[in-house]
């Protein structure tokens, strides 16, 4: 099992073999970012937002521990309290999940399922500009 470690609404899931966790980050502007008549950028940053990828092989994790994963991330929930690593520590904030998939790979008896995929995106974010 892969030594990634993280929580969804308080629950650690310690159980499931995460294959990938991906970090991507978005310094986003507000409403008066644009050029201006001689060219040059003008920035109305907002702040920073740190975003995960998670993919999960279903085969080597425990099998009651994904389904009740699967049903927490596609509840139709606003957000959800998320902590994943980030650095030398973790970071924890509220995300919401838009979507998410797997594949059914053996349906002979007792459905299998693979390659389960989904993307955490902060609801606000977790620096601001100084000054």
């Amino acid at each position: 099992m892969s030594q990634y470690t993280f929580t969804l609404d308080g629950k650690e899931y310690r159980r499931l073999h995460v294959v990938s966790l991906k970090r991507s980050f978005a310094v986003l502007d507000g409403e008066n970012a644009g050029r201006t008549m001689d060219g040059a950028m003008q920035r109305d940053i907002v702040g920073t937002y740190y975003n995960y990828s998670l993919e999960i092989d279903p085969e080597d994790s425990d099998p009651g521990e994904y389904d009740e994963l699967y049903e927490a991330i596609s509840a139709p929930v606003n957000s959800h309290d998320v902590s994943f690593p980030y650095g030398r520590t973790t970071l924890s904030f509220r995300a919401y999940v838009a979507n998410g998939d797997d594949e059914l790979f053996d349906a002979s008896g007792e459905n299998r399922w693979n390659n389960l995929t989904v993307n955490f995106v902060a609801m606000k974010p977790q620096r601001r500009p100084s000054g």
